[in-house]
């Protein structure tokens, strides 16, 4: 039995076709809908729940950035995204060069909220970090945007720094991949998978982390990899002059670095049966031997494309 599809977006009617993409690499997750009339403008926040009458729920919030008028169709298309945006548009730019925004003695997560702070964002929960920043120096921000210098901060210690659906912001420790202490919520199989593909690459594997603080500080971590030539290393380079100013901190950070890097890429792509259940960062069972594809996987990216004829999700898994 065909169930009836299902949407509802703030101050909106007659909607005909919705897509939201998240991924856990992304800046900001999207949404962008067509409809029939709307009294949305630029800059109001929006509200897009989605599925079956019988099953839906709210799979996107955040603010408007675009509104489109097409004729003679007289349709809407608006382009919103989540409230990571005011990050990514507040630019932190002292209007006294001589006194920027400054911290000391801080800690990583209380350095981030402080800074999503100035662009007004202060739903933000966190995990606590061992990490200390500007211990003997004041540290400066100034002249980048909110989110960049938070997406900084999290890139130190190969952390994740999102926004949810609900338009909380996290600054955790989740790793693009399945972790200890993930569970499973559901299992891929014949049963609703349309199509699937797997692979694994070696493409965003490095093996050797080296990391710049201040002063003469520096750390270098580094592993052989049985996914590279022998004696083959792929580096990158993490500088922090700012903000490392001891040689545990540069360590840990390596460390970190090498930990979440020196691994080849196992990626699944499929698409699913619609559903408003499925989000990404969630951990589920793939059961497709016939493509070696088993066991638990991270849903690394996701795409909800909903319109009259249907609805499917796209979903990009990683373990």
């Amino acid at each position: 039995m065909t169930e009836t599809l299902y949407a509802d977006v703030t101050d909106s009617s007659n909607i005909i076709s919705v897509q939201i993409a998240d991924s856990h690499s992304s800046q900001v997750s999207n949404a962008v809908l067509t409809c029939e009339s709307t009294s949305l403008d630029v800059g109001d926040s929006i509200s897009v729940d989605l599925g079956y009458v019988s099953s839906h729920d709210t799979l996107f919030t955040g603010y408007v950035k675009s509104v489109e008028r097409k004729e003679p169709t007289r349709l809407y298309t608006i382009s919103a995204s989540n409230v990571l945006v005011r990050a990514m548009d507040y630019f932190i730019v002292s209007a006294d060069q001589d006194n920027p925004f400054s911290r000391s003695n801080i800690k990583a997560e209380h350095l981030v909220r402080d800074v999503l702070e100035l662009a007004g964002i202060t739903n933000f929960t966190y995990d606590a970090t061992l990490f200390t920043f500007a211990i003997h120096n004041p540290l400066e921000v100034n002249i980048t945007s909110a989110y960049d210098y938070s997406k900084f901060v999290a890139s130190l210690l190969a952390w994740h720094l999102y926004g949810d659906k609900d338009g909380l912001v996290h600054f955790v420790d989740r790793k693009p991949y399945v972790m200890p202490g993930d569970s499973s919520i559901g299992t891929l199989d014949n049963s609703n998978i349309v199509d699937i593909s797997y692979s694994l690459s070696e493409k965003d594997l490095r093996n050797r982390i080296v990391v710049y603080g201040a002063g003469d500080i520096s750390a270098e971590a580094k592993a052989s990899s049985p996914y590279l030539p022998a004696g083959f290393y792929k580096s990158v380079l993490v500088a922090a002059p700012d903000i490392i100013d001891t040689q545990w901190m540069a360590d840990l950070s390596a460390s970190y670095n090498l930990t979440a890097f020196n691994r080849p890429t196992k990626r699944v792509t499929c698409s699913v049966i619609g559903s408003s259940s499925y989000e990404a960062r969630q951990v589920y069972t793939i059961d497709k031997a016939d493509i070696g594809a088993t066991g638990d996987w991270y849903v690394y990216g996701i795409t909800h494309d909903w319109n009259r004829a249907g609805y499917m999700t796209s979903m990009e898994l990683r373990s």
